[in-house]
């Protein structure tokens, strides 16, 4: 009877948990796509009255931005000052896929990203800012969609996990 009720009990919990796993997802991409166009603007910032290098540009950004977000731009400073060579370009894109891997962006976010960083260190100032502009841009449309996201899904989640090992409790018994 004990076993049985203890076992119902880490059913409940488990299954919530997964579901507020699954709602904090919905939760912090929009605070992610927040954080990044604070970081991009930033990064106009740099280029555009700073005139900073951007192994520079990268580190001071990174030094200003949540935890995330602080983490890309740290890693593109240290690809670009390592001494392999690699381009501007190249070194956000490891980057990115460093984020990607560790982070609440999709796929979409991931390529809007990867579209911006293809021109990056390879255009003249105007066209570097043009390029953050359209990114940014980009970003907030994803942070709107995200927004909507968050409003219709997170809660339906947390219910789902909580009602599914409530289900199961009444199942086993």
């Amino acid at each position: 009877m004990w076993l049985k009720l203890i076992g119902g009990i880490i059913v409940i919990v488990s299954s919530s948990m997964i579901g507020f796993i699954i709602a904090g997802n919905f939760k912090n991409r929009p605070k992610t796509l927040r954080n990044l166009q604070v970081a991009l603007s930033m990064l106009e910032s740099e280029i555009n009255y700073g005139h900073s290098p951007l192994p520079q540009a990268f580190r001071s950004i990174s030094k200003k931005c949540e935890e995330d977000v602080a983490r890309l731009f740290d890693l593109a400073a240290k690809e670009l000052s390592s001494r392999k060579g690699l381009t501007a370009s190249e070194a956000w894109e490891r980057s990115l896929k460093e984020l990607f891997k560790n982070s609440y962006i999709t796929e979409n976010d991931f390529e809007i990203l990867m579209a911006f960083g293809k021109y990056l260190g390879s255009t003249d100032k105007e066209d570097q800012i043009k390029n953050i502009r359209l990114a940014l841009n980009n970003l907030r449309q994803q942070e709107i969609s995200s927004i909507r996201e968050k409003e219709k899904n997170e809660k339906m989640w947390r219910y789902l996990g909580v009602l599914s090992g409530i289900m199961i409790f009444l199942l086993l018994f």
